[in-house]
């Protein structure tokens, strides 16, 4: 309850929203949907949602945090002992096959994966050996595998985040990982933005203030607005109107 009422409910996260639900109904929708956005974007805001609604729908939730987990955890023997209790057919160091991953996941419908930071996990498992190969390669498998078993599954969704900015991925090493990524995890998926460019401020003054006072709002929007016309204060190419409109949905920030 707290978290919903401190969460501007952005157009995309809606959207997000609806189509996994559609999903876990198994009334369609995107099997692996990945959230890409700068740091502090939203995305695992997003999935927190996606968390506590998925618990509201009946739905069975896993979730694998790539800056909680050493590079030496197997992200398969986690999200078994999540669903089991312990590690058993996933167990081995190396990528299961589809086979065995199917067996896991599939009396466990409906069924919500979210894999939050894997860039950052991914570059930590880089530096695991697992005999001639590392964790990180077998990682890579494994997502192969996990997004082909979650669309062959009619009520499961895999919800990935990884960053869109350059700033957030490392080094060159970390890059070309995030590459790879992109390939595997592309295959199967949609892309989506929880938050748009137009929504930053109310989602903002959703986290900072309990109350607006919207008559009070709209008496300084208007002041503002009579002198900024006067003073020729507004961009070029701005109506009055519009202004007013995008000022008293970030109010008390300007647009």
């Amino acid at each position: 309850e707290t978290f919903f009422r401190r969460t501007y409910l952005t157009r995309g996260l809606q959207h997000l929203v609806d189509e996994v639900k559609r999903r876990l109904q198994g009334e369609g929708g995107d099997p692996v949907i990945q959230l890409q956005t700068p740091f502090g974007g939203g995305k695992t805001h997003a999935l927190i949602a996606l968390y506590h609604h998925a618990e509201a729908w009946g739905a069975k939730r896993a979730v694998l945090v790539g800056d909680a987990l050493p590079g030496s955890a197997a992200l398969w023997g986690v999200l078994e002992e999540q669903l089991t209790g312990a590690p058993t057919r996933l167990s081995s160091p190396t990528a299961p096959g589809r086979e065995a991953l199917r067996a896991v996941l599939e009396p466990h419908q409906p069924l919500l994966i979210l894999a939050d930071e894997l860039l950052e996990y991914v570059t930590k498992a880089a530096g695991e050996q697992v005999g001639e190969s590392t964790m990180a390669a077998q990682t890579m498998a494994f997502m192969q595998e996990l997004t082909e078993t979650v669309a062959s599954l009619p009520r499961a969704c895999l919800v990935v985040t990884l960053p869109s900015s350059l700033l957030e991925r490392y080094d060159a090493s970390a890059e070309r990982l995030f590459q790879q990524v992109q390939k595997v995890v592309g295959r199967v998926e949609r892309v989506l933005t929880p938050v748009a460019e137009d929504e930053v401020a109310s989602v903002i003054r959703r986290r900072l203030f309990e109350h607006v006072d919207e008559r009070e709002a709209a008496a300084v929007v208007d002041a503002y607005l009579e002198y900024a016309e006067r003073e020729g204060l507004l961009p070029a190419g701005t109506e009055p109107v519009d202004y007013r409109r995008r000022f008293l949905a970030s109010y008390p920030f300007l647009p």
